[in-house]
């Protein structure tokens, strides 16, 4: 017995000797310099505020919103919302393509006018997937349009897997994907978790369907973030990341308390909504404000709707706010027509991250007048950027480079001069209108759609898992023969 128990404590030591090694060969390699081309004022990351079925027609001094039969709906009044659009950009006309929670928040989060929760999952689909690309933190507070293949893209999310204002469900999920991250993932969702035991007592103070019901359960969320911004400022200072918070009640008020119900919930967040923009400009964060989806009543004193044909193809059910608050964004309004897929694409040019969103139809909204650029190198050189014949910048690279604070609207050559081989020297012209990443390595010979064959660690790490499973079958199989 003595024997067995030996070998099965060093078979499980060897096992645990040989996921350590994986895990380390697993790791996920983003580094990359940043270099200032010219001086730029990069946000620390961003938080996007979702409102839930939140339609600009009733909030947007220019709009007045009707109802099917023609009469005029009331508007809400929101007088810190609206001193937050005057400090801030404003895209005036923005329409979702498609009219309810899942789609609208796939729209949002893929750049793809299409997109439903399938869309999400994958690699380089969403703007999570560029931001984790550059070292960023990804956290969510959702009430609505938690559909798994979302929660899977955060590093810590909270959601309500009820979707009920009167017995929430208040569920945290927490996705470790590097080591370095693990501990951020953790304080977070532990942080979320004490935050969960606040809600219920709070709304059971008021009966069930109350107006007081439906603040306080919006509000938790918008409070929930602003705690999670206190403790990434005291805690993880350095780290970048996404804060997206969905608030539900609006959407729900507009389904159950008719108009006035749907006005007096958005007025209901009007003051928790100017406390986390003041928090972002404390923190140095970009905030944006925007909806999944509108909202659009049959008459006065009705219960609305959004997604059957009479309701979607109405002007209050498609129209949603897009309003962006950001160190170097100035405060003006954009006119002309856009889609909501054009909103993740914009997120990545504020956060001056080039990346490509795998299924994106969206163009990004021209907001700066500089773009970046991340070079991605074969190995250690010079990288030398030429604009109209005279040399813009010259480094010596160690990995990848992002340029940041180059002109939009120029054209560039980018040359490479590789340390090992002076002899070797990688050029290439780019047009730059929007931030963008190139490879200036050799193609890869596995297929572009399957990354993992792309990154030798992953070969390395594959072919470890396959002898991990030998070794330990054949270990297993010996001591149970003894």
């Amino acid at each position: 017995m003595k024997i067995i128990i030996t070998r099965l404590q060093k078979t499980i030591f060897g096992i645990f000797i040989l996921f350590f090694l994986l895990n380390l060969l697993l790791q996920p390699v983003n580094a990359y310099s940043v270099v200032e081309v010219n001086p730029v004022d990069t946000p620390h990351g961003a938080v996007i505020l979702i409102v839930d079925g939140l339609s600009s027609s009733y909030i947007y001094p220019e709009f007045t919103p009707y109802a099917l039969d023609g009469s005029v709906i009331g508007k809400a009044s929101t007088p810190n919302i609206s001193m937050i659009f005057d400090q801030s950009c404003r895209v005036l006309d923005v329409r979702a393509p498609q009219t309810y929670t899942e789609a609208g928040h796939s729209v949002l989060v893929t750049g793809y006018s299409k997109a439903l929760s399938d869309t999400v999952e994958g690699t380089g689909t969403t703007i999570y997937d560029v931001a984790h690309e550059y070292d960023y933190s990804t956290f969510a507070i959702m009430q609505k349009g938690d559909f798994w293949s979302l929660r899977a893209k955060q590093d810590a999310i909270v959601h309500d897997a009820s979707n009920s204002i009167n017995r929430p469900e208040m569920m945290t999920d927490t996705n470790i994907r590097t080591t370095a991250s693990k501990k951020i993932s953790m304080d977070i969702t532990t942080l979320m978790q004490e935050n969960i035991l606040i809600l219920q007592p709070e709304l059971e103070e008021f009966n069930e369907g109350s107006q007081e019901r439906y603040d306080i359960y919006d509000n938790w969320a918008i409070e929930t973030g602003i705690d999670v911004m206190d403790f990434m400022q005291s805690e993880y200072p350095d780290q970048p990341y996404l804060l997206t918070i969905n608030v539900g009640a609006v959407d729900s008020a507009g389904h159950y308390k008719k108009d006035s119900g749907y006005l007096a919930t958005i007025e209901g967040i009007d003051y928790a909504c100017l406390s986390l923009y003041q928090k972002c400009r404390e923190n140095n964060m970009a905030f944006i404000f925007t909806a999944d989806h509108g909202m659009a009543f049959a008459s006065a004193d009705a219960r609305g709707g959004h997604q059957s044909d009479k309701y979607a193809r109405t002007d209050e059910a498609q129209k949603v706010p897009f309003v962006v608050s950001a160190i170097d964004v100035e405060s003006t309004l954009i006119a002309g027509e856009y889609g909501q897929e054009d909103i993740a694409p914009t997120i990545l040019e504020i956060l001056d991250l080039p990346g490509e969103l795998k299924f994106s139809d969206g163009e990004m909204i021209e907001l700066k007048d500089h773009v970046s650029l991340r070079v991605n190198t074969p190995g250690k050189g010079k990288i030398i950027i030429e604009s109209n014949d005279a040399i813009i910048s010259e480094i010596d690279a160690t990995d990848d480079c992002l340029f940041r604070g180059m002109e939009a609207g120029n054209e560039y050559v980018i040359r490479f001069v590789s340390d090992a081989d002076t002899s070797q020297v990688l050029e290439k012209e780019i047009f730059l209108v929007k931030s963008e990443s190139i490879d200036l390595r050799p193609a890869a010979s596995a297929p572009e759609n399957d990354i993992s064959f792309q990154n030798p660690r992953n070969l390395i790490g594959g072919t470890l898992i396959g002898i991990i499973n030998l070794t330990g079958f054949a270990l297993i199989r010996r001591i149970l023969k003894e």
